[in-house]
Formats: C-alpha cells, sequence, structure tokens
C-alpha cells in the first residue's frame, strides 16, 4: 500500500535471537523455547481479480468467483489463506528460561519484506529448537504465511523441512486445538479463552476493524493490536503451561512478568489499556 510513517515502540523488522532449550541443575532439558505468533490480514482483491481473469470485477464478486466468500455474503470473512495479503506479523520471542527477549510487530509498507523477514527467524529459531505457537494457526496464520510468502517468491524452506505433526507439537503448538481436543469440542475464540481463564482478551478493538484501520494508514494502532494478541497467547500458553508440562510454574511466571513489562513499553494506548486490565484496573 506504499505507507510510509514512523513506527510506535516494539514495531520493526529485528529479530532477537532465541537461545536453544539448556539442561537443568538436575539434569532435565528446560522449557523449550517458542516463537508466539499472531498476524492481521486484510483481503486481496488484486489477486482474486487475477485468478478470477476480470480485472474490472468488483473485489466482492471476484472473491465469490475464486470461491473465497459465499455468494450473497461478500464483506465476509475470506476462507481461502492465499487471499488473505499480510498486514502485520506480531511476534514474540521466549527463551528456554520463560524469558521474553522481544514482543514486536513486523508492520513495514511492503507485504513481502514482512514476509522476508519473518522467514528468516522462523528458519533460524525453528532450526535451533523452538516451538511455534499459535491459535488456530495450523488452520489459519501459517497456510497464510506460507501460501503468501509463495506469491511473493519468498523461501520457505525451513516450513517443509519442520516436523508439523498435528498431534506432537515438536516445531508447532497451536493452542485452539490443544485446548479443544483436536476440534472434538467446539472451538473457542482467543478472547473466549482468555476471558475463561482471567486474561484481558480484546479491549475494545476486533478482527473486523484492521482493515479500516490499516487502509486509512493506522498502521500503528494495527500493530498495536497485533501485539496484545501476541501478549494474550504467550498469557495463555504460561496458563497452561504448568498443568500440560510445557513449562514449570517458575518459567510461566517469568513469561508473565515479561510480556507485561515489553507491553507496558509498548506507548500505545491500546497496550496501556492491555497492562491496566491485566492489573485489574480496567
Amino acid at each position: 500500500m506504499g505507507i510510509r510513517q514512523p513506527m510506535a515502540q516494539g514495531v520493526g523488522s529485528g529479530w532477537k535471537r532465541v537461545a536453544p532449550a539448556r539442561t537443568g541443575a538436575k539434569g532435565g532439558a528446560g522449557m523449550t523455547p517458542i516463537l508466539v505468533l499472531d498476524i492481521e490480514t486484510v483481503p486481496d482483491g488484486d489477486l482474486a481479480r487475477q485468478v478470477a481473469g476480470d480485472p474490472d470485477l468488483e473485489e466482492g464478486e471476484a472473491l465469490v468467483r475464486v470461491g473465497a466468500v459465499r455468494a450473497g455474503e461478500e464483506g465476509a470473512f475470506v476462507r481461502k489463506p492465499m487471499y488473505h495479503r499480510v498486514a502485520v506479523i506480531g511476534v514474540a520471542a521466549v527463551e528456554a528460561d520463560g524469558a521474553v527477549r522481544s514482543l514486536r510487530a513486523l508492520a513495514q509498507a511492503s507485504e513481502r519484506e514482512n514476509l522476508a523477514a519473518f522467514w528468516t527467524g522462523y528458519h533460524r529459531y525453528v532450526g535451533e529448537g523452538a516451538r511455534v505457537v499459535t491459535w488456530n494457526g495450523r488452520s489459519f496464520d501459517l497456510p497464510v504465511l506460507v501460501q503468501r510468502a509463495l506469491h511473493h517468491g519468498v523461501s520457505t524452506r525451513a516450513w517443509w523441512a519442520s516436523d508439523r505433526g498435528r498431534y506432537r507439537h515438536r516445531h508447532h503448538l497451536d493452542l485452539m486445538d490443544v485446548m479443544c481436543d483436536y476440534r472434538a469440542s467446539a472451538p473457542v475464540s482467543q478472547h473466549e479463552a482468555a476471558v475463561l481463564m482471567g486474561l484481558p482478551g480484546k479491549l475494545g478493538v476486533e478482527g473486523a476493524d484492521v482493515r479500516s484501520l490499516w487502509e486509512a494508514g493506522r498502521v500503528q494502532e494495527v500493530a498495536a493490536y497485533c501485539a496484545c494478541d501476541v501478549a494474550t497467547l504467550a498469557l495463555l500458553y504460561a496458563a497452561l503451561g504448568p498443568d500440560a508440562g510445557w513449562c514449570t510454574g517458575e518459567e510461566a511466571a517469568r513469561l508473565r512478568e515479561g510480556v507485561r513489562q515489553r507491553m507496558a513499553a509498548w506507548g500505545d494506548p491500546l497496550t496501556e489499556r492491555f497492562v491496566a486490565a491485566l492489573d485489574g484496573g480496567g
């Protein structure tokens, strides 16, 4: 979209190296380092028109033609990952002791730059033994990131080389899938899970607001919204981790405090509200 403006605190393309899992004093392996991931997207009407073979179609009609939305539901959620243009990629890098080394949003104007930065980091982190943590990422976030990378000619070799077994969680843990017993029960949203466990969840901005904010050039607000989702996801991991065996109580506490500190330093009204809610004040 060619948007160029100063980035908010915590927004950028830099990634900090995550240390591999360490061996504890008692000989047991520490917590697996994790890369917490969430994305924000907008529809790609241009690609839909290209696939449909008609450059004059309205976006909604083009998306219907390619089967991304149903007729009469123009404006509904786009079902096919390839038609989601990636606006922001939110990531939090957490080390083997639960320390949060970075929590940021990749929000440059170029989708290709965002994707290249993400896949470079993914290749390094997963190659060093980190686990990607998502909410519904098996069905949405990761397929979008893979297919949009293919669209832009960005290498995804680390994805094809990784162990993506649904039930093994070696390289990817989809918390929604796990929490709903692999869809044996009805899936719940991240917001529902957050409220269930006493976390802030959504605070006045919804996924449906992303497009209007993005098209208005309010990139920083979209980035802050994505950061809140990443923070919530990391906190859900910390809440479930000790019982699930993903981390110890001490590591979970360090993760929670690290998320709070990163969000407190972000410098956006939404992230400030998130921290206040986390502290019980909003």
